[in-house]
């Protein structure tokens, strides 16, 4: 007889109850990741910039709110967060330093309704990091990034299936829904990197997913054809610059110097055979003026390090980026993360965050090079902070709340701190195995 019949209540039989729960165990921060980025990154609907720091809230906003309150009721329900102080790592304090630097910025941001907003959201953030490195198993990372990925290379074929109408201003360049061609190519900067690591350590032993290569190479290009359409240039920087970072991180020795002369010689045939493309995806069609100022990127900062000057230590506040430049420039947001964090929290935020990034950073160089599951961390990490930190020299989302860099930056911390408590865990259990009884 079955385990079906026998059950007397007709219900589901309880060998399915650890299956479940462990789906439930390996899936959650995959869904909860993702759902933030969706619900902060993409745009069903045209809003005018105005909108926002007015406190004007639309039923996208609300379903906007909505999830973020929903991972967080989630969190909260499964995890029944803990009043007793642990030890922890410089990362976790740097974290929550960082938070604290937002959260109290809005109390006095002209904008409060908006700032209380992205402060609330900062937090859920933070709770799902924490959530992740303390209760999710080492793999969860992969399986985070590799579904990432999925939903990147998805979005652009969503987008050529079915086009919405672009930007007045953005008329050539690729995006899907209403997402502006800018959050579009972050998006996909981070997916190309991400791809292009997986698929560079493919013969690395590691956790998570394993997708076949052809896979990888497939959504990678998928990926890489979106960025280049979206024509945003300093994401296309950034996402080369996390790639030289793997390439210069998967290999050691004599292979680092035969990969420098590969690489010099494949780019000086690219720069000779399409030097007049690469000059017309970058110059983009704009006037002189426009390039020597960045697309008046310059102007602006010149006029942030200006308000900065009266507000030096702590700001104008969470979010005043929004408005401040709106009323005067006509953009919203610094274009830069220390020029938007300098004009929102002053030079606490920016240390806070210099700090915050330098740690993850430095974690990550000191994991071992031995263990292939380390070492795939150490260089997907690496690779992902140096392309977002590039690309944040030309927008402001890494050091802004609620984005889809600074939801990654959160996770790579949670990434970085459980690959090294693991690293730790094996030496000590390596050492205890070797000593005499």
């Amino acid at each position: 007889m079955s385990q079906q019949a026998a059950d007397p209540t007709g219900g589901a039989a309880p060998s399915d109850h650890p299956v479940r729960r462990r789906a439930v165990r390996q899936w959650w921060p995959v869904l909860c990741v993702l759902a933030l980025v969706v619900a902060s990154e993409y745009k069903f609907r045209l809003r005018a910039n105005d909108q926002a720091v007015a406190g004007n809230a639309d039923p996208f906003v609300l379903l906007e709110i909505g999830i973020y309150l929903l991972v967080a009721a989630f969190l909260f329900l499964r995890f029944r967060p803990s009043t007793r102080i642990r030890r922890a790592e410089p990362i976790t304090y740097l974290l929550y330093a960082y938070v604290l630097v937002l959260v109290g910025s809005a109390l006095y941001s002209p904008y409060l309704d908006l700032a209380a907003v992205r402060a609330g959201q900062v937090v859920v953030i933070l709770a799902l990091a924490r959530s992740i490195a303390r209760h999710a198993d080492a793999d969860a990372p992969h399986r985070i990034a590799h579904g990432f990925a999925a939903l990147a290379a998805l979005s652009v074929v969503f987008g050529v299936l079915v086009p919405f109408p672009r930007l007045r201003t953005q008329p050539d360049r690729f995006t899907w829904l209403y997402i502006h061609p800018v959050q579009a190519g972050e998006i996909l900067a981070i997916a190309v990197v991400l791809l292009t690591g997986y698929t560079l350590t493919y013969g690395l032993r590691r956790g998570g997913p394993h997708w076949p290569i052809p896979v990888y190479v497939l959504l990678l290009l998928i990926c890489l054809a979106g960025l280049v359409a979206t024509k945003t240039r300093g994401a296309v920087v950034g996402a080369v610059a996390g790639i030289l970072v793997l390439l210069w991180t998967r290999w050691r020795g004599s292979r680092k110097v035969e990969l420098c002369v590969v690489a010099a010689a494949v780019l000086t045939v690219v720069a000779l055979t399409s030097s007049d493309a690469i000059e017309s995806f970058f110059a983009r069609g704009e006037s002189a003026e426009a390039l020597s100022t960045l697309s008046f990127r310059t102007t602006l900062w010149g006029y942030a390090l200006e308000l900065a000057g009266q507000h030096p230590l702590y700001g104008f506040g969470l979010t005043a980026t929004r408005g401040v430049f709106l009323e005067s420039t006509g953009l919203g947001g610094g274009h830069n993360a220390v020029i938007n964090l300098l004009v929102d929290t002053g030079l606490v935020g920016v240390l806070t965050w210099l700090a915050l990034i330098g740690t993850v950073g430095y974690t990550a160089v000191k994991l071992s090079r031995v263990r292939p599951e380390v070492l795939v961390t150490r260089i997907l990490v690496l690779g992902l902070l140096a392309g977002m930190f590039t690309n944040s020299m030309f927008t402001q989302g890494l050091g802004a709340p609620a984005t889809v860099s600074c939801t990654w930056l959160f996770v790579l911390a949670a990434w970085t701190v459980t690959t090294r408590r693991r690293q730790d865990e094996q030496t000590v259990a390596g050492l205890e195995e070797r000593e005499p009884r």
